[in-house]
C-alpha cells in the first residue's frame, strides 16, 4: 500500500510505500504539480472516444458526439459570440488525442488547456439549436454536417 501525504506549497512531499519504506522526499508545489501532470498528459499522448457514427437524414453517415449530437464543421471557423450557438468539440481535461473516427486530430482553443478535435482539419461543432438526433444545423451561417468522407486517409 503507498500513503502519499500533501502539505501546503512549500513543505516536504513525503511518500511511503511497502513497508513504511520512504520513495520519495521532496518539497510540493501545486503549481509545479498541475504543470508536469499537463506535460506529461501533453507528451504521453493520452486517447479517449469522444466521437462515433452515426447515419442521419438527409446526410447518410456522418459524426456524432458520445451524447449523439450531431458534429458540423466550417471552414471560416467560429469565434466569439459564434459560439453560444456553435459550442465546439473539445477533448477532456488530460487527453491530447481523439479517437471514434479516421481523420481525428485537435488544435488549440480558446479555453485555456483544453483542445478542440477536428475532422479533416476542420474544427467540430455542436448546434444549439438541435434537440435530440436531429441536423438543424446544416447549411447554416456556413456550417455543414460532417459527413464521413471516404477520402480521409
Amino acid at each position: 500500500m503507498r500513503t502519499t501525504k500533501r502539505l501546503k506549497a512549500g513543505l516536504a512531499l513525503l511518500v511511503i510505500g511497502p513497508a513504511s519504506g520512504v520513495f520519495a522526499l521532496g518539497v510540493f508545489s501545486p503549481q509545479a504539480t498541475a504543470a508536469s501532470a499537463t506535460a506529461a498528459s501533453a507528451t504521453s499522448g493520452t486517447k479517449t472516444k469522444v466521437v462515433t457514427e452515426a447515419n442521419r437524414s438527409p446526410i447518410g453517415e456522418m459524426l456524432v458526439n458520445l451524447k449523439g449530437q450531431s458534429l458540423y464543421t466550417n471552414p471560416s471557423g467560429c469565434t466569439g459570440s459564434c459560439l453560444q450557438a456553435w459550442p465546439p468539440l473539445l477533448m477532456p481535461k488530460g487527453t491530447t488525442k481523439p479517437k471514434g473516427a479516421k481523420c481525428l486530430a485537435t488544435v488549440s482553443a480558446a479555453k485555456a488547456g483544453r483542445l478542440q478535435v477536428t475532422y479533416d482539419s476542420q474544427p467540430l461543432y455542436t448546434f444549439a439549436g438541435d434537440s435530440g438526433s436531429s441536423v438543424n444545423g446544416n447549411g447554416v451561417a456556413g456550417f455543414e454536417a460532417a459527413a464521413v468522407t471516404p477520402s480521409c486517409p
